[in-house]
């Protein structure tokens, strides 16, 4: 199988792109960033997209639902006012406790609520996946994020990311039911690429445009891994790229193939680089 591995998908744009180069009609990709927009993308009918996240918390997505700004949960007896700006707060007992936010370019669907503190610092949030259901909660103390818990679609806690001075250096993945402890890890890399490593083979060939977490996740991976470069191969000192010249000398030899056009390839053909692994496709 074919895939296309990104780190997030954030517009429109760059989700039309990810699927006109996808080598199926129907394309598979496979996302980092844990997202809650990601089902706005993943719940299309010709896709087969796969978070590393929503894949450990088995959640589905339903387009076409959404959770209505005035059905997100609050305090008994509190309340939400649109304001005359357009923002939305949560009063209690007449003081702001909170806002909400909504969706870009929808006028009613939920994307999360931020409350805060009597200070004014935030307490935490709750975020809601695209089609309504909760997503996480985002823990704070004195405005730092200290936790962040993933849900399945029972609101029952998966996955937790635990962040010292806004680093995550623990990660855990639990059984919703016993909460017992299954997996661990100390770096979001890490994670990332045993879910990778969890998902695909040496059957598949894994295709990628930046050489950024997206590589690094590679590491061990045994499919056929394909960068298909869009950057330029030169950094601002106009030297090759660090990372494509370890690719290119098999420093990193998680990466078989770089795909690059003709312009990309003549500037590449000018530093002393191997180019075994360099292949012409047209743009």
């Amino acid at each position: 199988m074919d895939y296309v591995l990104v780190n997030n998908i954030v517009t429109d744009n760059q989700w039309q792109r990810i699927k006109a180069e996808s080598p199926d009609q129907q394309p598979n990709v496979i996302s980092l960033v844990s997202a809650p927009i990601i089902g706005k993308y993943f719940g299309e009918s010709d896709v087969n997209g796969v978070n590393v996240l929503d894949r450990l918390t088995h959640r589905k997505y339903h387009l076409g639902s959404y959770r209505f700004f005035n059905d997100v949960p609050v305090p008994t007896w509190d309340k939400i006012f649109v304001n005359r700006d357009g923002s939305i707060s949560i009063y209690h007992h007449g003081s702001e406790i909170g806002k909400e936010f909504l969706y870009p370019n929808t006028r009613r669907a939920a994307q999360d609520v931020r409350y805060t503190n009597p200070d004014g610092t935030l307490d935490y949030i709750e975020e809601y996946a695209y089609d309504g259901t909760i997503f996480s909660n985002l823990f704070y103390a004195e405005n730092e994020m200290l936790e962040m818990v993933f849900y399945d679609q029972q609101y029952r806690p998966v996955v937790r990311y635990y962040l010292y001075q806004g680093v995550i250096n623990l990660i855990t993945v639990e059984d919703p039911v016993t909460h017992k402890i299954k997996q661990r890890y100390n770096t979001l890399n890490e994670f990332y690429n045993a879910q990778v490593r969890s998902i695909v083979s040496e059957k598949d060939k894994v295709i990628i445009n930046y050489m950024g977490v997206e590589l690094m996740v590679l590491n061990g991976t045994k499919s056929h891994n394909v960068l298909r470069l869009v950057e330029s191969p030169l950094d601002d000192q106009k030297n090759i790229r660090g990372n494509l010249r370890d690719i290119l000398t098999d420093v990193i030899s998680s990466i078989q193939t770089v795909e690059v056009n003709r312009a990309d390839y003549d500037i590449i053909k000018g530093f002393d680089v191997p180019l075994d692994k360099i292949k012409l496709i047209k743009k």
